[in-house]
């Protein structure tokens, strides 16, 4: 006999083990979804276990083909086609035909998780007064032949860009799960390449409507939640958490140490002797608890200031 408790909703004693989960949730008149009939061709029935996953049996291969495509992790299951031989403690995770609807608008990344990931801040200096003495159509046009040029930079060093705010930009590294040196070498490289996209752009720039632009990039290391999120008709990947929120003040930081690259020190601390520092500052960001060491960045290890690229010695 085991004990299943339903979070939130009810606990019962089962003693046929050979029934499903799903099949213990009919027998005792709990309302569990199954839009494919329990037969692993949907993810309605999905569970999370919350205690003693162990006493959960491993998946099968269909259970696993379906887990793969969708992203779950190890304690998102299928009632339909998980057993168990002891007690547990589960959540029903689509409980009415409001849950069933998301469910059937996800991709494989929809599926929230904790994941170590790089994040990429970058903003245009003193973009609003450019856009007042600009007329609107150069406005959107110079804007997006910068973001195509910063883009490139982002995504030719394996990052992906989550969203534009305005003038600015925020690109997450990671995601398919690189260990973390080569996470935070790929931001830092991206950063660089950004750095010198934009000295490029200004030549352009410049000859065409007599404007520079100045960048300032922030970059953290760190813990954060993603998965997609949004109305099912335009969900798009994006990170949470407070590794996002420092990576944004630390770009914010990098106007008073007048730096174009700025990175933490958790970024620094993967990197070791693949990146070249200048000037450097503990201060304490805005909305976070405690001091962050932030480091500018001038290059990668071997590379003169100005050109990113492989590996160098940190001061």
């Amino acid at each position: 006999m085991a004990q299943i408790v339903y979070q939130n909703e009810a606990v019962v004693e089962e003693t046929d083990l050979s029934l499903s989960l799903l099949d213990v949730s009919h027998k005792h008149g709990i309302p569990h979804t199954q839009a494919c009939g329990g037969n692993a061709r949907c993810s309605t029935c999905r569970v999370l276990v919350l205690e003693n996953l162990e006493h959960v049996c491993p998946r099968n291969e269909a259970e696993a083909l379906l887990a793969s495509r969708r992203g779950f992790t190890d304690d998102i299951r299928l009632a339909c086609q998980s057993r168990i031989d002891g007690d547990v403690t589960i959540r029903r995770l689509v409980v009415d035909d409001f849950d069933e609807s998301l469910v059937s608008a996800e991709t494989p990344m929809a599926v929230g998780r904790e994941s170590c990931i790089a994040v990429l801040f970058s903003d245009i200096r003193g973009f609003t007064p450019f856009t007042e003495r600009t007329l609107p159509y150069d406005v959107v046009h110079i804007l997006n032949r910068y973001f195509q040029a910063v883009g490139d930079a982002v995504i030719d060093n394996g990052g992906v860009i989550d969203k534009y705010i305005g003038d600015a930009v925020m690109a997450l590294f990671g995601l398919a799960g690189a260990d973390p040196r080569t996470t935070c070498l790929q931001a830092v490289r991206a950063g660089l390449a950004m750095r010198d996209a934009v000295r490029e752009f200004n030549g352009y720039l410049e000859r065409v409507f007599h404007e520079t632009f100045a960048i300032g990039i922030g970059i953290h290391f760190g813990p954060a939640i993603v998965g997609e999120i949004g109305h099912s008709a335009g969900r798009q990947m994006t990170a949470i958490g407070n590794t996002v929120n420092v990576a944004s003040r630390i770009e914010s930081e990098s106007k008073v140490l007048a730096a174009e690259l700025v990175v933490s020190e958790y970024v620094v601390a993967q990197l070791g002797d693949a990146v070249r520092t200048g000037q450097s500052c503990t201060t304490n960001l805005r909305g976070t608890s405690g001091e962050t060491r932030l480091f500018e960045v001038l290059s990668l290890a071997g590379e003169p200031a100005g050109v990113g690229d492989d590996s160098i010695h940190a001061k």
